[in-house]
């Protein structure tokens, strides 16, 4: 992964790019700006060609990245709202035992710790401990569902791991390990389905190609309201 700088339409962007096994070169855009992923073997010359072409696009989408409020950040009082598989849970602090324990209650997440922790210390401690029940959670109900697409395609998965993943929803390495972001678990299940599908999908091929998108219609048939809600739904998620 290297960070460059290029001209479009007389402005200065910035974008990250990353190499890769794949064929095309494609192009992300996020609230962390434009990401560019492309084959191995394609030249500047190629990338920055293909950066020059979909200038307008790009800008565009840039221009609508920017004018999005940002994702509202965690404080970490009781009376904090945490999304949840599309709905909410309250978090609910408990300054009593030593032990730092998360565990839900109806609506609530409850979060038992040390009453004496403070400062910086409280706060890492109680953010690990609301990602590692994410992740917990993330990992029970998102495994099955990449499992069960797996099968219908015929294909093995080494491994599923929920994880923290800054860029991405979900990934698939070449080993058939297949990574998932854990905040995922604060959108509806559909969409959380069709990011599994989506991951299940690349055990078949690797890339972007029109032949991949038929393998997740094989699975998911309106694959493309679905990805578009994951868009338009990306800052429910607050930032911890």
């Amino acid at each position: 992964m290297s960070d460059q700088i290029i001209e479009l339409a007389g402005r200065e962007v910035r974008f990250s790019l990353r190499r890769s096994a794949r064929r095309t070169i494609g192009f992300t855009i996020s609230r962390d700006g434009l990401a560019v992923a492309a084959p191995r073997q394609a030249s500047e010359r190629e990338i920055r060609r293909a950066l020059e072409t979909k200038s307008g696009w790009i800008l565009a989408k840039l221009d609508a990245w920017a004018t999005r409020p940002a994702a509202p950040e965690l404080v970490l009082e009781s009376g904090a709202i945490l999304p949840w598989l599309g709905g909410e849970l309250t978090l609910n602090l408990r300054g009593e035992g030593v032990r730092t324990i998360v565990r839900r209650e109806d609506d609530s997440l409850v979060l038992k710790h040390d009453p004496d922790l403070a400062g910086e210390l409280r706060t890492r401690t109680l953010t690990r401990a609301l990602q590692r029940f994410y992740k917990r959670e993330g990992a029970a109900l998102m495994t099955p569902k990449v499992e069960a697409y797996a099968r219908q395609l015929g294909k093995p998965v080494r491994k599923v791991i929920v994880r923290d993943q800054k860029r991405r929803w979900g990934s698939c390495a070449s080993d058939a390990t297949i990574r998932l972001n854990w905040r995922l678990m604060g959108f509806p299940e559909d969409l959380i389905d069709y990011v599994c599908a989506h991951e299940a999908a690349h055990l078949v091929e690797a890339n972007h190609s029109p032949a991949y998108w038929r393998v997740v219609e094989s699975l998911m048939p309106d694959w493309k309201p679905r990805r578009q809600r994951m868009r338009d739904e990306a800052d429910r998620w607050v930032v911890f």
